[in-house]
């Protein structure tokens, strides 16, 4: 299995902020300072402990994501990751110009020798509304955004588009990406018409903070829908993103972290949307109880086998969990790298 490193950027200041939209004073400058330097602390980490990529999601308007331009950050990422690839999961489509997010990426692909990987993701509604878009035609217009993305990557000469959302008279994205014929693109699948279209374009299929039999279901789904379009994905296909939390001993990592649920009005600005079933769900009314790993490096060893067995080959894990420190992340991801990815890397 691969496993990427997932850094939210959540901010280092008071734990106890309101709601969406959180008030802009309420930010302190000097928390934001601090929040950048660990994040780039945990990225060297990461590409030091052999994690195989690094991420980071776009949001707005929240303390729980301080990158409301995940572009800018990966491309400061090309300097600090020397050898992971820099997984921008994702770019908020119908919030952007999808020429422009081919253009950047194709740069951050040459800036970073190749190693770009992306996701592209609609969004919340709310920030949907932060830049005056219908939440109703959020995922027509990603869908539209990610053939448009994919056709000006492949296409070798200039052309038009005229659709629905997107309309340009001219299209030539310069520069090419240095992937041929682009970099790996993975498209959501928290609900059931994403997955269809997700195997429809032969995507790579990416889940977020799912239940383990959501994750079987969307799985099964993927693998059915693809064998209509012509193709078999595999396991490498399949990303989850999810929280981990490794410790000395079961007893340990329940103590940490069985003090604390992690409410999806929080944590729903740290993924597209969240689901309990192939219904989706109402984010702020589900919480969950504890990390999707956690324990012991054996159990979590173990947890990741039934990951495995439900047709996931590619993990993309934060350690960030409501009320942890910062030390005790950082001790979870050492915990993780020295013990767990080991054993990992042979499933």
């Amino acid at each position: 299995m691969q496993v990427g490193f997932f850094n939210p950027l959540s901010y280092a200041g008071s734990p106890t902020l309101p709601a969406w939209p959180t008030p802009p004073v309420l930010c302190d400058r000097e928390a934001v300072q601090v929040t950048m330097q660990r994040a780039n602390e945990q990225l060297r980490l990461a590409d030091d402990l052999g994690f195989d990529w690094v991420s980071v999601s776009e949001h707005h308007y929240s303390p729980r994501i301080l990158a409301p331009s995940p572009m800018i950050y990966a491309g400061a990422m090309t300097e600090v990751i020397k050898r992971a690839k820099i997984a921008v999961l994702g770019p908020l489509l119908p919030l952007s110009n999808p020429v422009r997010v081919a253009e950047e990426l194709a740069m951050l692909d040459a800036m970073s020798n190749g190693r770009i990987m992306a996701l592209f993701l609609r969004g919340t509604a709310n920030e949907i509304l932060t830049y005056r878009n219908n939440p109703d035609d959020a995922r027509a217009m990603t869908q539209e955004g990610i053939d448009l993305i994919l056709h000006a990557w492949t296409e070798p000469q200039p052309f038009g588009w005229e659709g629905r959302y997107f309309n340009y008279r001219t299209v030539s994205v310069w520069p090419r990406t240095i992937q041929d014929p682009h970099p790996p693109v993975f498209s959501s699948g928290n609900s059931p018409e994403s997955v269809q279209f997700c195997a429809s374009r032969r995507l790579n299929l990416g889940l977020s903070f799912i239940l383990l039999p959501d994750i079987k279901q969307r799985v099964a789904l993927y693998h059915e829908e693809a064998a209509k379009a012509g193709w078999s994905p595999t396991a490498d296909n399949i990303m989850y993103r999810f929280f981990a939390h490794v410790a000395a001993s079961d007893e340990v990592a329940a103590q940490n972290t069985n003090r604390f649920r992690m409410n999806m009005g929080l944590a729903r600005h740290m993924s597209q949307a969240v689901t309990q079933s192939l219904r989706e769900s109402p984010p702020e009314k589900l919480e969950l109880e504890r990390p999707f790993l956690c324990g012991s490096a054996a159990t979590v060893i173990e947890q990741i086998g039934a990951l495995r067995e439900a047709g996931v080959g590619m993990m993309d894990v934060s350690f960030l969990w409501a009320g942890l420190s910062y030390e005790q992340q950082i001790e979870s991801m050492h915990r993780f790298a020295s013990e767990v990815l080991p054993r990992v890397r042979s499933l």
